[in-house]
């Protein structure tokens, strides 16, 4: 999620370019997730409900690097 610079509400998803509450355009990169999902789009799982554990680094799919990889 991305955290509005102007009124500080985050966004509902990590591809939203501006806020949903005041319009402002959000930061390029989102702030660290709190969740460890797959960060790639293309993925079925980057929305899903699929949580990973705090230790997965990657994605089982598709093998790309989850939120808590980095």
């Amino acid at each position: 999620m991305k955290t509005c610079t102007n009124c500080g509400r985050q966004s509902y998803r990590q591809e939203s370019k501006f806020c949903q509450g005041c319009g402002s355009q959000l930061p390029e990169k989102a702030d660290k997730p709190n969740i460890n999902i797959c960060m790639n789009p293309d993925c079925g799982y980057h929305n899903s409900q699929f949580i990973y554990p705090n230790e997965a680094c990657y994605c089982d799919i598709c093998g790309h690097k989850t939120a808590f990889a980095n």
